[in-house]
Order: C-alpha cells, then sequence, then structure tokens
C-alpha cells in the first residue's frame, strides 16, 4: 500500500485498521532442515543413552551408538509426515513440510514428534480420509522391517525385580512377529536393541494417532466414515480411555490433552452425507486393523 503525504488524503480516510501481531513458523525448507538435524542430534544422544550399554557420547559410548535408534525412528515418523504431505500435494491441498520437533529432555526418546500444517480446510470427506489414513499407514508399514530386524536381535538378561526399573509392554504386532521369527521374551527378561525400540515408539504413536478423537488422524478417518455421527463415537472412545485409566494413565491423558486442546468435534464436510465408495471403507477398515494390532494398554510400567 503507498504512503500518501497530502493531508486532505488523510483527513478523509479512515484509521488504518490495527495490524495483529502472529508468531508464523518458518517454512523455509531450510529450517525444516534445521529442525530434522537438531531432532536427529536429540535423538541419536537419547537413544545411545537410553538403549545401550555404553550409554552413548553423554557417557562411555560414541554419538554413532545411538544411531540404531535416531535413524530408524525419524524414517518412520518422517514417513507418516509425507504420507500426509504427498497426499495433500496429490488433492492441491497447501500443506507444509514435516515439522520434525527436538526435545531437550535425553532421559526420553529426544523428540516430541514431528507433523505438518495443512494450511487450508478439507471440504471432500474422499479426500478428508485418504489424507487422515495416508500417515498413519505409512509409518506402520515401515515400522515393519525394522520390527522384523530388530525382534531376534535382544540381549536375553537375568530377569530384574529392582524398584524404579523401566519395563515396556508390548502390542499385538510385537507378539505375532516374534511368534513367526520363533523368539519370545518380554521386557524384563531381555535388553531389547534399539532399533526395536525405535519400532516400539513407531508403533505407539500410530496407535496414539489413529485415535478417533478431533482432527487426529483417526478424528479424520471417523468424520469420513461416519459423518455427523463422529461426536458421538469420539465420546464413547472418551470414556473407554477414562475407563483404562484404572490399568494406567497413558490413554485418558493423551486423550484429555487432545479433547482440552483439539477439541472432540471434527470439522464438518461439504458431503457429509454422501456415502464412502467400498475401496475407502476397506482401507478405513484397515486403520481400525492397524491400531488394534498397535495398541498397548499400559505402553510403560515402572516396577
Amino acid at each position: 500500500m503507498e504512503e500518501h503525504s497530502d493531508p486532505r488524503f488523510h483527513a478523509a480516510s479512515p484509521d488504518p485498521p490495527r495490524r495483529r501481531l502472529r508468531f508464523r513458523i518458518p517454512e523455509h525448507p531450510l529450517f525444516h532442515l534445521a529442525l530434522l538435524a537438531a531432532t536427529f542430534v536429540t535423538t541419536t544422544l537419547a537413544g545411545g543413552l537410553a538403549f545401550t550399554d555404553k550409554g552413548g557420547w553423554l557417557k562411555d559410548g560414541r554419538f554413532a551408538d545411538g544411531f540404531a535408534f535416531s535413524i530408524p525412528l525419524l524414517v518412520i515418523l518422517g514417513s507418516h509426515e509425507m504420507g500426509h504431505y504427498l497426499m495433500c500435494r496429490r488433492y492441491g491441498l497447501a500443506a507444509t513440510l514435516p515439522y520434525f520437533i527436538p526435545s531437550p529432555f535425553l532421559t526420553l526418546i529426544g523428540t516430541f514428534g514431528a507433523l505438518i500444517r495443512i494450511k487450508e480446510p478439507i471440504r471432500d470427506k474422499r479426500q478428508l480420509l485418504d489424507v487422515g489414513a495416508a500417515g498413519p499407514l505409512a509409518g506402520f508399514f515401515v515400522a515393519l522391517p525394522f520390527l522384523f530386524y530388530a525382534v531376534p536381535r535382544a540381549r536375553p538378561i537375568p530377569p530384574t525385580t529392582n524398584p524404579d526399573t523401566v519395563l515396556f509392554d508390548y502390542p499385538f504386532l510385537v507378539h505375532l512377529v516374534q511368534r513367526w521369527t520363533g523368539v519370545g521374551y518380554t521386557s524384563a527378561t531381555v535388553h531389547e536393541h534399539p532399533t526395536f525400540m525405535a519400532a516400539w515408539f513407531g508403533l505407539l504413536v500410530t496407535a496414539l494417532n489413529l485415535m478417533p478423537i478431533g482432527q487426529l488422524d483417526g478424528g479424520h478417518v471417523l468424520r469420513a466414515v461416519a459423518g455427523r455421527r463422529q461426536p458421538i463415537v469420539s465420546v464413547i472412545v472418551l470414556a473407554l480411555a477414562a475407563a483404562s485409566g484404572f490399568a494406567g494413565p497413558t490413554w485418558i491423558a493423551f486423550a484429555a490433552i487432545v479433547a482440552i486442546f483439539i477439541g472432540v468435534r471434527h470439522p464438518p464436510v461439504d458431503n457429509d452425507d454422501e456415502p464412502l465408495d467400498f475401496g475407502r471403507m476397506l482401507v478405513a477398515l484397515l486403520c481400525v486393523a492397524v491400531f488394534l494390532v498397535c495398541f498397548t494398554l499400559v505402553p510403560v510400567r515402572i516396577l
């Protein structure tokens, strides 16, 4: 807008509207690359510290000791987000490249995950289902070869009863892979391979994202399938998550955070009342199956 200096112009013109100051997350590819590099460092340090014998670079080991954890984890998370991104590109929807989020808490996994931002509403239920399902399904199938590789590579240890020992419960898919590979164990009897833990976290992220609430990936799929009945189903899921609190806090805490900050109701689409085609109904059923085989009632336990 040009600036005018004639006082008559200013006298006849209304006061210009005040601009709202909003923080905009950069979208330059170098910024995305910098976040990826930072997350690679934090996940490598965290993986070496938590899942290697010498503790990685933070203790008596090397920085590269954490690669067996960080590389597969970032590949799984990146595949999830690229599934969303590429599906958005297919439909001409404006979306950002993936943002990887490093975490300073290196005693955990070194990251808060990854995300993309879709910059316009999705108006068509077919597109909604395709975009919502593409991410978790991509991450799930990419995690499978890492899981098959790492399950047989666990190192047996004497069963522990030490207090404050962290144990990881395995989802049904891990038990299936153990049966197929002829190796059976629990977290209390082995030291899991770092790549196994990357795949385990990938499966947990998949299950969390497929919860059919609000604008999670599972909420997108549910809205496409159930239409206007979506809020009712999501409330039932919230009730089940609350009931799971008697076993452990994971699902009720995550569902509460989603309900508070994202909401239970998914925005409507223009063709809410149109039925989905048979192929997309199969994709929705596949999402349910993936959620079930990735689900663990109490993912982490402390003795």
